[in-house]
């Protein structure tokens, strides 16, 4: 679904309101359709509002563009071997040279102006080593280079008070999805509710790739407050990423590990996976829970504490973890 109003600037779009709603009861607006007339006029009543100091409460707000996250790629190479890694910081990937450049300060120690151990500073450690042609060592280089993964975001309009569609209403718009032919601009994908879903074969990986495409989705049907939309993936039975908050799913190896276990094996993996933050332990009766979910999945408890989205935190800083007995 393409939604207009992202080729304008959020001013643009409220001088474009503003217009529509004093142009509500104008001859112009008595030839639009009934919907829009209705919607005009909602207008102006609210620039009436407005202008009394009685301003409705909002139910949407505008969450500005973001680029996309940057990497620093580092490449290092000698006689022997070539090797790429991503940092997430530029001083990360330095000081990783600056570790490899030590471990091989024999080749350069002791030569001209070269001490004979690696200076402690990060900097002076490899430009001593490379030289500042960068080729004192033959054979042997490096390449620090930046790196976008991921698409920016734009500018997206999200509702305040987000619900997800009821039976009825997904029904509709499950009904209203639409097919779209490979073509030579890209392959077949279904749309629903602005959501583009690609399931083709990747040639170049050898694999089946599905991949799911939310920068147009329905905002007044499935986009959460935060510009997200609630996604689940199954592959086969499997819940292979969920990050709704409701029933959630543990990790596909955590899962088979503890669909394994006996009561007490469960008990160690269970305490384990709540120190690596892959559980939350419920504060009440110190369930362990999976991760993603908020409230302890524990019949008769129930207690809704924050989604632990990370390692534990005070807030969900684990007590024992009981023997669990019977079935998940």
């Amino acid at each position: 679904m393409t939604v207009l109003a992202e080729r304008f600037r959020p001013s643009d779009i409220e001088s474009l309101v503003r217009i529509a709603g004093a142009l509500a009861f104008s001859p112009a607006a008595a030839e639009l359709p009934p919907q829009y007339r209705v919607l005009t006029q909602r207008v102006h009543a609210e620039i009436v509002a407005e202008a009394a100091g009685d301003r409705s409460p909002a139910v949407s707000a505008i969450l500005g563009g973001r680029p996309g996250e940057q990497v620093w790629m580092l490449r290092i190479w000698t006689r022997h071997k070539d090797t790429t890694a991503p940092y997430a910081t530029k001083e990360a990937a330095l000081a990783e040279l600056a570790t490899h450049v030590r471990g091989s300060w024999a080749d350069v120690g002791g030569q001209g102006d070269v001490p004979d151990e690696p200076p402690a500073d990060d900097a002076e450690a490899i430009d001593l080593y490379y030289g500042p042609d960068g080729n004192a060592v033959p054979e042997q280089g490096f390449e620090l280079y930046s790196e976008e993964i991921g698409r920016p975001r734009r500018s997206r309009v999200v509702p305040l008070n987000f619900v997800f569609p009821d039976a009825v209403t997904a029904d509709g718009l499950n009904r209203a999805a639409v097919f779209y032919a490979a073509d030579d601009d890209g392959p077949s994908c279904i749309e629903v509710t602005g959501v583009l879903v690609f399931g083709y074969l990747d040639a170049e990986d050898g694999v089946v790739r599905v991949s799911v495409h939310t920068d147009n989705a329905d905002s007044e049907h499935v986009v959460r407050p935060d510009g997200t939309v609630p996604l689940r993936v199954v592959v086969e039975d499997t819940v292979v990423f969920d990050d709704s908050n409701h029933s959630a799913s543990h990790p596909p190896v955590l899962e088979q590990l503890l669909d394994a276990a006996d009561p007490e094996q469960r008990a160690v993996i269970s305490s384990v996976a709540v120190s690596a933050g892959l559980m939350w332990s419920c504060p009440s009766c110190e369930w362990p829970n999976p991760r993603a979910t908020e409230r302890c999945e524990r019949p008769g408890c129930g207690r809704k504490v924050e989604a632990a989205t990370g390692p534990r935190t005070a807030a969900l800083d684990p007590a024992p973890v009981p023997v669990l007995e019977g079935p998940r």
